[in-house]
Parts: C-alpha cells; structure tokens; sequence
C-alpha cells in the first residue's frame, strides 16, 4: 500500500485547476470590472495577462449587461460594507477584484478567502499593488470545510463583516447548506454580519438585461448562463438558498427558510436606493439609464445576522485528517482507501495519485473504500467523475463503504445514478 502527498502541480498538470474549475469566472470578473474603469481592476487584469473577449466575452452587447451587473455588484457591496461600520472585512470568495484595495485604503483590514490556486495566484498581486499591504490577508481554503475558515480567521479579533459574491450559486444542495453552517458558527465566534447578493442573483442578470438588450435579452442571458456553466463545469446554478425569479415568492419563502433553520436571520437590502452611479451607465442612453435604474428598485442584497430568538447549537464537528492509501491489483486495479474529508483541499491528492498510476499501466478497474470518508464536495465528485470515464467497462467502477451522508450527496447530485 502507498500514501502521497506532494506539490499539487506534475508534468504541467494544476490538479487543483482541474478539480475545481469555476476560478475561471472570477478571472472573467475582473475584466469586465477593468472595462467598467473600476480602480485597481486594469492593473490585476495586466498582472494576470487577462482580458474579456478570452472568456467568451466579445459580444457589445452581452459584455455590457455582464459588465453593468458586475459593477453594481462590487460597488454596492463595498458600500454596504463600509456602512455596517464593522473594521474587518472577510471576502469570500475573494477572487481576483481590487476590493483589498480598496477597503484596505478606507482603513479597514481586509481578509481575503478563496480557493487555494486563487489565493496563491492572487495574493502577492494584491500585496505588491496595496498602499496597506499589513492590512491584506489572504488564505487558500474551502467554504464548506470550516477548520480551513477558522484557521484562516484564527488572528481576526473583533466582529466580522463577511461578504460572499458570486458563490452560493455554484454550490449543490448539501455544499450550500455547509457554508451556511460554517458562516453562522463564524458569526457566534466573532460576531457581525454576513452581507451577500447571491440569493436574488438571477433576478438582478435578468432584469439588468431585460432592461438594456430588450428583446435580445434572453438569448444573451443564454449565452452568458452557457459561458458561465462552462467555465465552472456546474450544471445548474442555483440551490435552495438561490431565489427563482420564475417563482420568486415560494422560493424566497424557502430560502428564508433556509436560514431559519441554521439560526440566521436575513434583511433585504433594495438595491437602487445604495447603488452609487456606475461607470457603465455611460455607455447606455438615458432612457436605459432610467429603466435600468427602475429595474434594480426590484432587486435586493442581504445582510444577513445571528437570529438572537433562535437558540445557538454546537456545529463543529471533529474532522479527521484526510488520507488515502492506495495499491495496484496485477497492475490492473486501482485499489484506493479515503479517510477524512474529500474536498477543493484534498481532493487534488487522490487525483493526482491516479493521474500518475494511469500513465504507466492500463487500468481497467477502480475501487475505493469510502468507509473512512466523512464527507465529500463538488471537487471530490469531479475527480471520481474523471475516473469512472477513463474506465472502458463502467461496471468496473466500485464505491464501497459508503456512509449515510455520502450516500445522501451523491443521491442529491444524481451522482448514485452510475456511482453506486
């Protein structure tokens, strides 16, 4: 039996890349903030060697409606913030936009959360651009793994203002409700405020586009869904906490819902009453302007508190160390035993592992004891996904041990369908 561990890059291969591909939106938002004449934005796009026609962005017209709902965006979000008057702002995910900039410059502390291939690709950018670089953080974690969060928070004294844009869409249904857990116990642990747009999301990119393409609407809405869809390789972007806008009162309902049940509490936030001017209003007339402005008094943020009436329950729960131990059966099997959490963290060692016994022998089975795993994200589902397609006989792919909540996410995910 073998144990590995190691860089998370071999041959040219970024395992972590591979494994969870969705940073490839937040590299599409910073350009359109750099189109939109965002500070800060031009210069990270430069140092990242990016621009938004190499993320299926040259279409006018659907670059603008992407570029109108990404500005108001990140400029009310940073209004929002600065207005809880909390000192320390945690972003998660932090993604590649100026926001550490500019917080820092308003002299707050900026905590910057995100994947760890983004992390690590953005942290000396931002640290090497700020005026304040002793008031930037920046830490490689996964959302729904809460020791990565506490460790990262592990310094921060005093209540904490976090921000989540752009995230919650790309989660399944037991991913969401993870982060939501792991907000709420950072919340009882620090204190403050969680402030997010994600859960009218789809609401503000329709009526944005509604009111500035009209009839084009729906087919640009398509296009960018496609290009998004794409880029995160995630089917469907929504979950319990993403509000439909084809049936917004039952699913508000359910979301609210949501919260309710991990002791949170939420206050909608109207948009066109914080949203400062936007730069790309100037590419629009003045009768879209007025639309479009009417458009976003539909739309709201939320800020989102401990509900003090619900009693506080203890939710963190004693994780094991991930793990694997790994053998080839007659140089034809791939025998693999998982221990621990199978995460964005840790889910690029067991691939990695694989990529490796794959290049030098002709696997034709896989098994892999899952008795030991305690959990498993979106990423781990991918890399699994990898294996049981690379096999030429399906039914040589064998997942055993399966516990109750593995078993309930790969059901949810209609992973069960050919996985178990």
């Amino acid at each position: 039996m073998n144990s590995m561990k190691g860089s998370d890059r071999t041959n040219g291969m970024d395992y972590r890349a591979m494994v969870n591909p969705v940073f490839w939106t937040a590299k599409t938002a910073v350009c359109l903030m750099a189109d939109a004449g965002i500070p800060g934005a031009e210069e990270i796009a430069q140092d990242l060697n990016l621009k938004s026609a190499d993320f299926g962005m040259a279409d006018d017209e659907m670059k603008l409606g992407n570029e109108l709902v990404v500005e108001a965006k990140y400029r009310t979000m940073c209004r929002l913030i600065e207005g809880t008057g909390i000192r320390t702002n945690v972003d998660l995910p932090c993604g590649y936009t100026p926001k550490a900039l500019y917080m820092t410059e308003k002299g707050l502390s900026f905590v910057g959360l995100d994947l760890p291939i983004v992390a690590q690709e953005v942290a000396p950018i931002l640290l090497s651009r700020a005026s304040h670089p002793e008031r930037i953080q920046i830490h490689g974690v996964d959302a729904t793994n809460l020791e990565s969060l506490t460790a990262a928070l592990n310094a921060v004294d005093g209540p904490v203002c976090i921000s989540t844009e752009g995230m919650m869409m790309y989660f399944t249904e037991s991913e969401a409700s993870s982060v939501i857990t792991n907000i709420r116990y950072l919340l009882e642990r620090h204190g403050g405020c969680w402030i997010t747009p994600d859960p009218e999301f789809i609401l503000q990119f329709f009526l944005t586009f509604q009111s500035v393409l009209g009839n084009q609407a729906i087919s640009k809405l398509e296009e960018t869904r496609r290009t998004a869809t794409g880029q995160s390789d995630v089917i469907d972007l929504t979950n319990s906490f993403i509000v439909r806008p084809d049936n917004i009162r039952e699913s508000l309902e359910r979301s609210l819902a949501l919260l309710h049940q991990h002791g949170l509490k939420a206050e909608r936030i109207n948009l066109a009453e914080n949203m400062p001017e936007l730069n790309a209003c100037r590419k629009l007339t003045p009768e879209q302007v007025t639309v479009f402005r009417s458009a976003m008094g539909k739309c709201f943020y939320w800020k989102i508190t401990l509900d003090e009436d619900r009693k506080q329950r203890e939710n963190k729960q004693e994780t094991q160390a991930f793990g694997l131990n790994y053998e080839l059966k007659d140089n034809k099997t791939f025998a693999v035993s998982l221990r621990g959490r199978m995460d964005t963290i840790t889910a690029p060692e067991l691939l990695k592992v694989w990529e490796a016994a794959k290049a030098d022998h002709e696997i034709s089975a896989v098994e892999i004891d899952c008795s030991g795993m305690q959990y498993i994200s979106s990423a781990g589902l991918r890399v699994f996904l990898m294996m049981y397609k690379a096999l030429d006989d399906k039914g040589k792919f064998k997942l055993t041990g399966v516990n109750d909540t593995v078993r309930e996410i790969l059901e949810t995910t209609g992973f069960d369908q050919f996985l178990l």
